[in-house]
């Protein structure tokens, strides 16, 4: 009988340690920032991967107050990738992913991972995040786009892009025909040629830019419907300051979404979301 209490002792003890080192990790967490703020699969509405952008069903005030923290994503509770929290004002090129803190690009319900520097492949499209995206029905391709072709006549430049809808919905998007190419280019650099020998910048884009009014606006007018599946082609005109040598060139151009202009409330008109972010297009050219 004293044997087969101690046997029952020994049981217990064994369950409830087992209990006590078991991990209570909530395995819905997909998203935390430093250490007490956890978002959950059904907090977040989608995923934007060509942006590389993550947006929440509602707005989220405890983000205007974020400075130095780290984010994680998570399946499980173990680690997939982190990044950390880096303010525009600081003098250095921060390694690996980062979101910039305050003041936010993509205001309160919305987040943009980006990476400037680093020493491994892209981890914003880790596939072990986009395969729990899909199973959540969380994933989003948004755009991508292509470069068609770089005319050069003497000094001057013609500059024609694709512009592809691989989202499942149907995207409203920056129309530079109707913005017009002077408030075009408040939202994008242009066009930028670099020598690939010489590794220095020998064109980039002249043209004036022209701000909105008021600076943090935007009217519905300046977009297009692109339906899921479609493409549209663009076309601008560059004036360069000296005709191009021959040579071989890198050719780069950031087609540009709108961003803090827009609120939660606005995102969507109708069935149709407005695209926010940037996507980078870039060709070789080999100019004889």
């Amino acid at each position: 009988m004293k044997k087969l209490l101690l046997i029952s002792i020994s049981v217990l003890i064994t369950v409830t340690s087992c209990e006590l080192i078991k991990d209570d990790s909530d395995p819905n967490i997909f998203f935390k920032i430093g250490e007490n703020l956890e978002y959950k699969f059904n907090d977040i509405n989608l995923y934007d991967s060509s942006a590389h952008i993550l947006y929440f069903k509602t707005t989220h005030e405890e983000f205007k107050d974020i400075r130095d923290e780290s984010f994680t994503f998570l399946e499980n509770g173990d680690t997939i990738y982190s990044g950390t929290f880096y303010s525009g004002y600081l003098s250095y090129i921060p390694l690996g992913p980062i979101i910039l803190s305050p003041p936010h690009m993509y205001g309160d319900y919305a987040l943009r991972i980006e990476i400037w520097r680093d020493d491994q492949p892209d981890r914003r499209n880790n596939p072990r995040i986009i395969e729990l995206l899909k199973e959540h029905d969380l994933l989003h391709s948004g755009l991508s786009g292509i470069i068609d072709s770089l005319e050069i006549n003497g000094t001057q430049l013609t500059f024609m892009f694709t512009v592809s809808n691989m989202d499942q919905n149907d995207l409203l998007i920056l129309d530079l025909d109707k913005i017009g190419l002077n408030l075009f280019h408040y939202f994008t650099n242009g066009l930028n040629i670099s020598d690939r020998n010489a590794h220095e910048l020998v064109f980039s884009s002249n043209i004036e830019h022209q701000q909105p009014d008021p600076w943090n606006s935007f009217n519905i007018e300046w977009l297009s419907l692109l339906k899921s599946g479609d493409s549209r082609q663009f076309t601008i005109n560059y004036t360069m300051e000296s005709p191009l040598n021959p040579g071989e060139y890198f050719a780069f151009f950031e087609f540009p979404g709108l961003a803090y202009q827009v609120t939660l409330d606005n995102l969507n008109q109708g069935n149709n979301r407005i695209w926010l972010g940037d996507i980078r297009l870039t060709k070789e050219i080999i100019y004889k």
